[in-house]
């Protein structure tokens, strides 16, 4: 110890275990208010997860709900599709099979008033709502299960695919009616639909306008042709109303809906 330094009273070590014990309690008291104020952004942290889960599964819900809705709806709607186009696949059939015998002129009542039904259709509408909106939303990572977007996507290129065939037959239908005028009297064609646009029974037996069997041949071929594609859509319709129920399946399964 240097000469010139005093040595320290107690009074002095006391002071100095005053102010260490005081610095002891600021550093706790810190590391108190640290502690609390961290918890306090981890809780609110915690928080917020938890009610944006919450959100994120009423909203997955309700997309499920709407996707249940519009797969009922396809199935109505492909039943309707199924059924009419397996009625007229009949009808083309026999349309074929009377232009083509050798007693059409006999049959000019029914060949005509099938002949106008040739143009009749009933398409199949995808209810696509709720896809549209999760695709576009980029939402469909809100469906957690994976499995049923997958089918999901997997059920939409199989609409996609009958869509495209009943384009194929639109087109067929429209070689048919440039045809039409070279086989069919146009004004007695016309008379086979009302002003209620309801098919009508012809009374006066009305003739085809051309003896030529060549004409008459390939008419006759591409309502036979009509009528395959008419029968391979109502199959094409009838697996995509299985896949919609195998869909609906599996979303209440997946979900543990009721």
């Amino acid at each position: 110890m240097e000469e010139n330094q005093a040595p320290e009273t107690e009074k002095d070590l006391s002071n100095k275990e005053v102010i260490n014990s005081f610095k002891k309690k600021n550093r706790k008291s810190y590391l108190k208010e640290f502690f609390m104020l961290f918890l306090a952004v981890f809780c609110g942290f915690l928080a917020e997860n938890y009610r944006e889960s919450l959100s994120a599964k009423k909203i997955e819900k309700e997309y499920i709900l709407s996707l249940i809705e519009d797969l009922k709806t396809d199935t109505t709607n492909l039943s309707g599709y199924i059924s009419f186009r397996k009625e007229k696949s009949v009808l083309m059939d026999s349309l074929a099979l009377m232009i083509l015998s050798e007693e059409r002129s006999s049959l000019g009542n029914q060949i005509y008033f099938l002949a106008r039904q040739v143009f009749n259709d009933q398409s199949f509408f995808y209810s696509d709502g709720t896809i549209q909106q999760l695709k576009n939303a980029g939402n469909l990572r809100l469906l957690r299960k994976r499995i049923v977007v997958n089918e999901l996507l997997t059920y939409e290129k199989k609409v996609k695919v009958l869509e495209e065939w009943d384009e194929n037959d639109n087109r067929t239908k429209s070689t048919f009616r440039e045809m039409g005028g070279r086989v069919f009297h146009s004004a007695e064609l016309n008379a086979t639909m009302d002003s209620e646009m309801r098919f009508v029974m012809p009374t006066t037996n009305p003739q085809l306008i051309t003896a030529d069997f060549g004409v008459i041949n390939e008419i006759a071929f591409q309502i036979h042709y009509l009528s395959k594609m008419t029968k391979g859509n109502s199959l094409r319709a009838e697996s995509l109303k299985s896949d919609a129920g195998r869909l609906l399946e599996l979303i209440h399964s997946e979900y543990k809906l009721d």
